[in-house]
């Protein structure tokens, strides 16, 4: 197994639970916030999508690129596209990565102050997706979701 399959099997494992829970969730609460100054759940989704679309594409150029272009989110129909375009474009980015660039630096030194091996990089696109990706568990639950997708997913 590539390092990339190695990393991609593990970031799927926490990237395909992000549309059912989006699904779990009604239509009409995309916009809860649990306090004034959170991001609600819609931005949270984009949020997780253009950050690992983000730390993805910097891993395979070698360098931070710009952010993508947010697109519509206007409805649950609409952020579970984006969720699954987001997904096919932050694979392909990481499954191009050749094993010997893992240990290469990357460009990241505005982001983050220094410069990060790809390898680093990757795992803290994942960390980062975790760490919101529970923020959504709970936000799901105080907007009166009763059903939701495990935490992981574990294969077909």
């Amino acid at each position: 197994m590539s390092k990339a399959q190695s990393v991609l099997a593990h970031w799927h494992s926490h990237r395909d639970v992000l549309a059912p829970l989006v699904d779990a969730v009604p239509e009409d609460k995309l916009d809860f916030k649990p306090w004034d100054e959170a991001m609600s759940f819609r931005d949270l989704v984009w949020h997780i999508l253009s950050t690992g679309a983000l730390f993805a594409a910097a891993a395979r150029a070698g360098r931070m690129t710009d952010r993508p272009e947010k697109p519509d989110l206007s409805t649950k129909q609409a952020l579970v596209q984006a969720i699954a375009s987001f997904t096919e474009r932050t694979h392909a980015d990481v499954a191009s990565i050749a094993d010997e660039q893992f240990e290469q630096l990357v460009e990241t030194k505005a982001v983050f102050g220094t410069d990060l091996p790809a390898k680093a990089l990757l795992s803290s696109m994942i960390d980062h997706e975790v760490h919101h990706k529970g923020q959504l568990f709970v936000y799901a639950r105080m907007m009166g979701a009763k059903k939701l997708p495990f935490f992981i997913h574990r294969g077909s």
